[in-house]
């Protein structure tokens, strides 16, 4: 592998569709079944993510929460979502190349709105905690 070559996605991962615009910009992302149900969500940070320090922007870990917890808040409701709250807090700064891994957890879903949960982590750092408010569109 030379050094230009990214590192390999982590074993059992598999592209999140859609994969266009912002996503496919920022992402991609990625998505894998995890043992306790549910998804883990990922994606390959690298130079375009980086800020004038030289560590990862936090807009690009905020466009990966948002995605990934929107599209959680679709799957569990069956409908189309769209974010119109987002709450986050920075907790350590990550790396430019590590691998970002998601998680995001349902605390309440209603026939209107789902809210959501979700952390981002690198390198077993918890980076940013992040609490969303989705609206869920009746068709």
């Amino acid at each position: 592998m030379s050094q230009d070559s990214p590192p390999p996605i982590p074993p059992g991962f598999k592209l999140m569709l859609p994969n266009d615009g912002f996503t496919a910009n920022n992402g991609p992302y990625y998505l894998r079944r995890i043992a306790e149900g549910g998804y883990e969500y990922g994606f390959q940070s690298d130079d375009r993510h980086r800020n004038p320090n030289n560590v990862l922007h936090g807009g690009a870990v905020l466009g990966f929460l948002d995605t990934i917890m929107g599209q959680f808040a679709a799957s569990a409701s069956k409908r189309s979502t769209a974010t119109i709250g987002f709450d986050s807090r920075f907790l350590a700064a990550g790396r430019p190349g590590a691998w970002i891994d998601g998680r995001v957890a349902m605390r309440r879903l209603t026939r209107t709105l789902a809210f959501v949960d979700g952390e981002a982590s690198a390198d077993g750092k918890l980076l940013v905690t992040a609490a969303g408010i989705f609206k869920v569109f009746e068709s």
